[in-house]
């Protein structure tokens, strides 16, 4: 049997479509808002070759809305930093999801990689601790492949329409930073070259290897969307809506589940990946859900009565 060393094996959730898998399709209804304002600072097609310019792909306004794949591209340390109409707050579980236009090339996806910081008040930034396992001894090539089971806390761990979910739970805290205010997220992208003139570097110390040079136009690291799963808005709303609309317990959860709202009303279930798993009209205020045979994770439950729409998070055990 052969035993692969430590930067070898897989640490981290797997590419999308694999169980474990953490990646969040642009359509789920974890998602309550989108990026409404995007500035771009472009870095070059290749560090250390001003030459052949900056990238170019691509506008600013191509990273807010929805998910789309029409993206701006940042090139080698390029920087975006997105706004919100509505703060986004710290909640239970990932709170936002970062898009990229990753695509499958055998064996696995061709992946470009940024550090994801946020920032309460524009002038603090705080980054996510990234860790990348992606050996580091040669150099990834312009086409070349990644694992995503390497690969924790980067931005672009996922292909198209899937999101890179972000808990800020994960970032320590500090008093120049409001975990239940984020104005701004900023996303820096990793030049990728482990040379180590030029090497970017993970939380750990490692040199994050990607693939490089990538010497086009579309450059780097490329920004589709930020998806908002907890802002100030929901959140605020959510808390005025009170258990007699909607109400759900005991959360978290590692056996049944009940649900409480007004009878006659459409309850659906969906997954992290916005996959719907489970649907039914309650025939009263109540109704108990078997969860002893789900996997471990997190759930949207959504009721729909009348012209109103409420959703509650759950967490699987």
């Amino acid at each position: 049997m052969t035993v692969l060393p430590l930067s070898l094996m897989a640490q981290f959730a797997p590419e999308a479509g694999l169980s474990g898998s953490t990646a969040m399709h642009a359509d789920s209804s974890a998602f309550v808002a989108w990026a409404t304002g995007c500035t771009v600072e472009r870095g070059l097609q290749q560090i250390g070759n001003e030459g052949i310019g900056f990238a170019s792909y691509g506008k600013d306004a191509d990273g807010i809305g929805k998910a789309d794949n029409m993206v701006v591209s940042l090139g080698d340390g390029g920087v975006a930093t997105l706004t919100f109409s509505s703060n986004i707050v710290n909640e239970a579980g990932p709170d936002f999801a970062v898009f990229e236009n990753g695509f499958h090339s055998t064996p696995h996806v061709f992946l470009e990689l940024a550090f994801v910081e946020v920032s309460s008040d524009g002038e603090h930034f705080f980054r996510f601790p990234a860790v990348s396992k992606v050996p580091a001894d040669t150099q990834c090539g312009s086409f070349a492949t990644m694992d995503a089971s390497l690969i924790h806390n980067f931005a672009g761990k996922y292909e198209a329409f899937y999101g890179t979910p972000f808990d800020i739970d994960d970032i320590e805290d500090d008093a120049f930073l409001d975990k239940n205010n984020i104005a701004y997220v900023r996303l820096i992208d990793v030049v990728g070259n482990i040379d180590s003139e030029y090497a970017t570097y993970d939380s750990e110390g490692n040199p994050v290897n990607d693939p490089w040079p990538t010497p086009f136009a579309s450059s780097g690291f490329d920004l589709d969307a930020v998806g908002v799963i907890h802002d100030l808005a929901h959140h605020n709303g959510l808390n005025e809506i009170g258990h007699d609309a909607l109400s759900v317990y005991p959360n978290p959860t590692s056996g049944s589940l009940t649900v409480c709202s007004r009878a006659g009303s459409l309850c659906e279930i969906y997954d992290l990946l916005g996959q719907k798993v489970n649907a039914f009209v309650l025939d009263a205020e109540k109704a108990i859900i078997d969860l002893g045979n789900w996997d471990v994770g997190i759930y949207f439950v959504r009721v729909a009565n009348h012209d109103k729409v409420y959703v509650e998070r759950i967490m699987k055990q």
